[in-house]
């Protein structure tokens, strides 16, 4: 009994301690030039990420699937009640990261990206008002977001992990800008083709506004994708490993 225990204790020292994706580049805090850096190995780190990742026990994010999204918006007469089912964001895999910053002793960092095509797709019940017109209708939902720009702001704490620190975040937030929207619901009205074409113009020539309106549910959801990404790389390895002092 002893031998057995002890060929186990040794096969267990020699196990393998998890290694960094290839692909997954570091940067140390003390590079004065530590944000080109981020930028630089986020630019090959992401594509790959979103694919899914088994030694961070991450599952594949693009598409990002969200059972339930509600839209709604308002109050009282002008309130707009939408609700998205099986919702699917695609084009997370062309994330593309401009610029970089932070205040590890604040816990505090922050990141400019730019998705070139975000899709949300699903189904959908709306009822109420929007742009002060009353809208309702079930049926497939098409919205689009081109060149969109994404300042993500993040506020984190360190956690011990058997006794070593690991990144926790606490909040984040995300202003999203994109150059363009649009968006199409069918069957809008019951199936009133006329209708429903009348509306789906409206929509696209007032995206701006719209956009304005559906926003923060949205934003949230991209952040989700985010914050399970970070949640997930954060557990696997302490943030001296992720990015140590230096690289000596």
């Amino acid at each position: 009994m002893r031998l057995i225990l002890l060929a186990v204790t040794l096969c267990l020292a020699q196990a393998e301690v998890p290694q960094l994706p290839s692909y997954f580049k570091v940067c140390a805090r003390s590079d004065p030039n530590l944000g080109e850096c981020v930028v630089k190995s986020s630019r090959e780190a992401i594509p790959n990420l979103v694919k899914g990742e088994t030694i961070f026990n991450l599952p594949p994010l693009d598409p990002f699937e969200i059972k339930k999204l509600k839209l709604s918006h308002g109050q009282g007469r002008g309130q707009l009640n939408m609700t998205l089912r099986d919702v699917k964001l695609q084009g997370l895999k062309d994330t593309y990261m401009l610029n970089y910053s932070h205040d590890f002793n604040k816990g505090h960092y922050s990141f400019l990206l730019t998705v070139p095509q975000l899709k949300v797709l699903g189904t959908y019940n709306v009822s109420g008002q929007i742009l002060l017109l009353p809208i309702r209708g079930t049926g497939n939902i098409n919205i689009t977001l081109v060149d969109t720009k994404c300042m993500v702001r993040n506020n984190f704490t360190m956690k011990k992990i058997n006794g070593v620190d690991h990144i926790q975040l606490n909040s984040a937030t995300v202003h999203m800008d994109p150059k363009r929207m649009y968006i199409y619901l069918d069957n809008l009205f019951n199936g009133d083709k006329r209708l429903g074409d009348e509306m789906n113009k409206l929509l696209d020539e007032n995206w701006k506004e719209v956009f304005e309106e559906i926003t923060p549910h949205i934003a949230a959801s991209f952040l989700e994708v985010f914050r399970e990404l970070t949640n997930a790389i954060s557990k696997q390895f302490p943030f001296d490993i992720l990015m140590p002092e230096t690289l000596s």
